[in-house]
């Protein structure tokens, strides 16, 4: 909420919001006024009904032999760029959403200045009238005259006095989702960061925040969901949603899957790659801040409708589960077929009981194994949204509410092999053929409040639901040379994921004359992980007599669930005022997370003396009948199912931005962090297993520094030095072993690590040549000091984690985004965007590693590279266009022992095309194909391909409706 003191400010604020800012390829011309362009809007027919061509009045005679006189040749007409700041002559600080406005006799142009207070403008030569408005201060006019120089015009505005009676109350805000928004959110920041907005977001392809992080400098996106900063993935990136730390559904690791948040419900998303002491201390690659979308300033309402193709799965026959049916199903919900048994006792485990009660436990498990063949349908998307800023009880309030709903289907066919070495070199061993087919589930939802209580206090009030369910099927067949035979393997999964989160959040002016503020906020989040009845089956093939048999092994016949809640509450307040020249930023938090996991697990073990029962298909095999007979249930459960963990954060901090000079800034300060992590695990279920306790204590100071140069209002030279942390998780510490289903390994976690500490430092130089085009280009360096890495633990390729003696990663990033009207004004709608970030680094894992083939190599996961390009043109009658390019290096999926090379993902080269039209004024179409070159995706174990399978090209649909 604003106020000013004169009716002139708020007409030209209005005129500014109508006309929007100039843009810098099209001049004004002296010579008229400046009308709103409509682009898309037919011109108005002639008069009298009459057809377009038409001539309106009746055609002057000419002498037949009379010359035709030539049309005179016009030069184009000199321009002038303008640029310069509003300040508060007060605080020093830029003021958003000023109004300049640039007066001639009988032409008038007004603009409004971006987030930090700046403005770019390109005019035709001559003498102006210059006033400069904004809400809250005294207005300033002058006089400029333009020739043909560039011309800088900083101008510092005086508060109005207390004493001023007469105000305006004006409802406005800036809409951070434009990306020329968060292109001045990023110029006037004190630390080196890069986002992108939902505008860009939307001529993308890409349907949640993973798909969508790809496109930003030195990101890349592992398993489609966990994103890697600079090459550096999971304990390395911390996710903040709303300024909050989240915590990850994950069993195993930190990473938060992004696929949580679906794109239609985030205004933008932004990634710090310099530290700051407001921000959590857990800091490697960098930190990722999504923030969501905001109440808009008028009543608005958004329904839109998508579908999606593949060409390798739909109209295919695809891998289901039988269990997969219903409503709830569809929607990603269990229905409760997959919950465990009721006949399972909840108090004591399933060992040593009375035979016939085995017996009923067993009958009483779900007899389905094997994946069902259906055609692949079409995907389907559904969104809506609903919001508005209105006046109740003379208070304004705003809300937004947001929802919506996404099915898919994937089925993916591929290629495993195993690798082994002798004398002669690497020779393959296991050769697997495998299908898979997903069908996935995403509903989200998401509401935001909020009011102004006084001109100076404000509170808002948020809340977001995500839900993601997997339904996955998959068969295997091949050779396996452990088992010395051919073997037949089939899985049916399902997990759930959600995420609640919810926060209040108040912000108050307390001292207007010294910018006193007080911002605090509360919050409380939820993550699950329900994986509910994982049935693994494997069977032995002849193929001479063409028979299989069960195998009677662990992981055969076996029924899983398992069951994680994490729960993180706590709150925090800052303040914020000036010292002098200084600004001063403060603040205090708590945070307090608690977590647990419970898993149970059963196989049918044979104890028949009939072989022929073990080659009958599965549900035959395991049918009530052959239960108690042929095949007893026993319970596997291990200590390390189950595991209670807590992880309490206090932290406090300072920091200062000090204005040395106009045109320099240091922003320094540090942050002080307690963390305390306790851990128990244990099952009253086990049959075996390493019951222990772990508790840690760790306190660290953690300083930051930023410096920037400003030479000119557009251009910023940025240096940063900052000594940050990254912790061990709970698993990686519990000294027993978990089995990894998916790499089929034991993992051992190690209470004698230690936390990573980083020296991080950077340089950038980023030049922000209009509101929507910017150049940069960076250098960082980062130094590890007892970095943790997964490690070889035996020759059997079970893996544990111990401290490095030394890590580094050095690199360089060079960013554009521009439109060819720099060549040409005639080329101003074709815009450009390019970004490639070259990393290199290196883990000194010293003698202790024997086993491994490499001491020396990239940190896992470590791409060398990143690109992405984007070339996009908007015709007015046609719609946007946008062709989009990524490649990311190989990278290490696994570490190599015993004389065996490291396996890396190789580079996969994706190009996305997108094209969106308005059919009409509350309609838009959208048309996009993705991954247009299908190349196939494949892991390298030296010369021998390890996976390898091709995704497919995909298609879609959307129709976006806004009444």
């Amino acid at each position: 909420m604003f106020r000013i003191d004169r009716r002139s400010t708020l007409l030209a604020l209005i005129a500014a919001c109508a006309f929007g800012t100039a843009h810098a390829d099209e001049p004004v011309p002296q010579d008229q006024p400046t009308a709103p362009a409509e682009p898309d809007k037919p011109a108005d027919p002639p008069p009298d009904d009459k057809p377009a061509d038409a001539p309106t009045d009746k055609p002057v005679d000419r002498p037949k032999d009379a010359p035709v006189e030539k049309p005179a040749e016009t030069k184009p007409k000199a321009t002038v760029t303008v640029r310069g700041s509003v300040i508060d002559n007060n605080t020093k600080v830029g003021l958003p959403a000023a109004v300049v406005q640039f007066t001639q006799p009988g032409n008038e142009l007004t603009i409004a200045t971006e987030l930090d207070g700046t403005f770019t403008i390109v005019l035709a030569p001559g003498t102006y009238v210059v006033t400069f408005a904004t809400p809250e201060f005294l207005e300033h006019k002058q006089t400029i005259t333009l020739t043909d120089k560039p011309v800088s015009l900083d101008i510092n505005l005086d508060p109005v006095p207390a004493t001023s009676q007469e105000t305006i109350e004006i409802v406005d805000k800036i809409d951070t989702r434009k990306e020329s928004a968060v292109l001045a959110v990023r110029r006037a920041a004190a630390t080196v960061s890069d986002g992108v907005s939902s505008q860009e977001i939307s001529r993308t392809p890409d349907s949640n925040a993973g798909d969508a992080m790809k496109r930003v400098v030195a990101v890349s996106v592992v398993e489609g969901k966990y994103v890697a900063l600079r090459g550096l993935e999971g304990r390395y990136v911390t996710t903040l949603l709303n300024g909050i730390l989240l915590p990850s559904p994950e069993p195993d690791r930190n990473a938060v899957p992004l696929d949580l948040f679906p794109t239609t419900l985030l205004s933008t998303m932004t990634v710090v790659k310099s530290y700051s002491p407001h921000l959590p201390g857990q800091f490697g690659g960098g930190t990722l801040s999504i923030d969501t979308s905001s109440f808009p300033t008028s009543f608005e309402v958004k329904l839109g409708v998508s579908t999606s193709a593949n060409t390798v799965s739909t109209g295919k026959d695809g891998l289901t589960n039988a269990d997969a049916r219903g409503f709830r199903s569809f929607l990603g919900f269990d229905d409760g077929s997959r919950a465990l048994p009721k006949a399972i006792p909840r108090n004591r485990a399933v060992r040593d009981m009375d035979p016939g009660e085995t017996e009923r436990i067993g009958e009483s498990l779900p007899n389905v194994w094997t994946p069902e063949g259906e055609t692949v349908t079409p995907n389907l998307g559904l969104t809506a949204m609903v919001g508005n800023t209105t006046k109740i009880g003379g208070k304004r309030v705003g809300y937004l509410a947001s929802g919506m709903l996404r099915h898919s289907f994937t089925e993916r066919s591929g290629r495993n092999a195993g690798v082994g070495i002798t004398d002669q070199g690497l020779v393959q061993t296991d050769s697997l053929s495998y299908d898979v087919g997903v069908a996935e589930a995403t509903v989200g939802a998401l509401v935001n409040a909020g009011i102004d209580l006084s001109k100076n206090d404000e509170i808002s009030v948020f809340g977001m639901y995500s839900h993601v369910g997997e339904d996955t099927s998959q068969l295997a067949s091949g050779f396996k040379e452990q088992d010395a035979t051919d073997i037949d393997v089939s899985r049916l999964s399902f997990v759930e994921r959600a995420l609640m989160f919810t926060q209040v959040h108040g912000k108050h002016l307390l001292n207007r004359s010294r910018r006193l503020e007080l911002r605090w906020q509360g919050n409380y989040a939820k993550t699950s992980r329900d994986e509910l009845d994982t049935r693994d089956l494997v069977y032995s093939v002849d193929q001479m007599a063409g028979t299989r048999s069960y195998q009677d092994q662990p992981g055969s016949g076996q029924h899983f669930w398992q069951e994680l809640r994490d729960t993180a509450g706590g709150g925090g307040a800052d303040l914020q005022f000036r010292v002098g020249p200084a600004r001063i930023q403060t603040g205090t938090l708590a945070q307090l997370s608690n977590r647990q996991l419970g898993g149970r697990r059963f196989r049918f073990k044979f104890v028949g003396d009939s072989s022929t029962v073990r080659n009958l298909p599965a549900e035959q095999m395991f049918a009530p009948d052959n239960i108690g007979s042929e095949f007893e249930l026993e319970e596997g459960t291990l200590q390390e199912d189950s595991y209670q963990a807590k992880l309490n954060t206090f932290a406090g901090y300072a920091l200062s931005e000090v204005e040395i000079h106009p045109k320099f800034r240091v922003i320094g300060g540090a942050r002080v962090e307690r963390s305390t992590q306790e851990m128990t695990n244990g099952s009253r279920y086990a049959i075996a297993g390493l019951q222990t306790e772990v508790n840690r204590d760790d306190n660290d100071v953690l300083p930051a520094v930023n410096l920037v140069f400003s030479p000119r209002p557009d251009t910023n030279v940025r240096a940063a030095y900052s000594y940050t942390l990254t912790r061990p998780r709970f698993r990686e510490l519990a000294p027993f072993l978990f089995f990894d289903y998916v790499r089929r390994r034991d993992i051992s976690g190690n209470p004698n690590l230690l936390t990573t500490h980083i020296h991080n430092a950077d340089l950038r130089f980023e030049w922000f040549a209009s509101e929507d085009e910017v150049f940069a280009a960076s250098a960082f360096y980062k130094q590890f000091v007892d970095p943790i890495e997964q490690v070889a633990a035996n020759v059997n390729a079970d893996a544990t984690f111990l401290n490095a003696k030394a890590g580094n990663l050095i690199g360089g990033e060079i960013e554009a985004r521009t439109t060819l009207g720099r060549l040409d004004s005639s080329l101003r709608r074709i815009r450009l965007g390019a970004n490639i970030a070259v990393m290199r680094s290196r883990v000194d894992l010293g003698k202790e590693q024997m086993l491994l083939t490499s001491q020396s190599r990239p940190l896992y996961g470590q791409s060398p590279f990143v690109v992405n390009f984007a070339l996009g043109y908007v015709a007015p009658k046609l719609g946007d266009f946008n062709l989009l390019y990524n490649v990311i290096g190989q990278r290490i999926t696994d570490v190599g022992i015993e004389g065996l090379p490291d396996t890396y993902e190789k580079p996969v080269h994706r190009l996305d095309f997108v094209a969106a039209r308005a059919l009409r004024k509350d309609l838009k179409l959208k048309l996009s194909a993705s991954n247009l070159l299908n190349q196939t995706v494949k892991l390298d174990q030296g010369s021998i391909t390890v996976n390898e399978y091709k995704p497919g090209v995909s298609f879609a649909l959307g129709l976006d409706w806004t009444p």
